[in-house]
């Protein structure tokens, strides 16, 4: 395994650990009647859906531009897929809890999204500067 996906991977540890602790404790403080029991189970996929994505996405990085490309947008899709069928399967199958589910879905996603593009970005940023420098350094 490539020492950046280990750091990836670590910090995607730390953001999930901080998340699940964080909104347990916003959860049973503030918002109790908006708890819902499957709240750990949700981070959990998310981590498990973005550790394949960062893997895919460390694998693309050694292929032409256009299969990056490719491999890039397929894996983005996959992962809307996922979380657009957990969101129906949940709200069909717990209608009580379907917009606390729905907004916390969201907010996760949106932080994920976050990590996700601040590390891909940095990721590029270091491939491509590495192409501009002579071999000879």
């Amino acid at each position: 395994m490539a020492p950046g996906l280990k750091r990836t991977l670590m910090g995607l540890i730390i953001m999930s650990a901080i998340l699940a602790a964080g909104g347990i404790m916003l959860f049973k403080s503030f918002f109790s009647t908006w708890y819902f029991s499957f709240f750990p189970f949700l981070v959990a996929i998310f981590f498990l859906v973005n550790s394949l994505v960062f893997v895919l996405f460390y694998r693309a990085l050694n292929k032409s531009h256009n299969q990056f490309i490719r491999s890039f947008m397929l894996s983005t899709g996959i992962k809307l897929m996922t979380y657009m069928a957990l969101v129906l399967v949940y709200v069909l199958s717990f209608p009580k809890f379907a917009v606390p589910f729905a907004i916390t879905l969201s907010v996760l996603y949106i932080l994920y999204t976050a990590y996700d593009l601040f590390i891909m970005l940095s990721l590029l940023k270091r491939k491509k500067e590495k192409a501009v420098l002579p071999d000879h350094l």
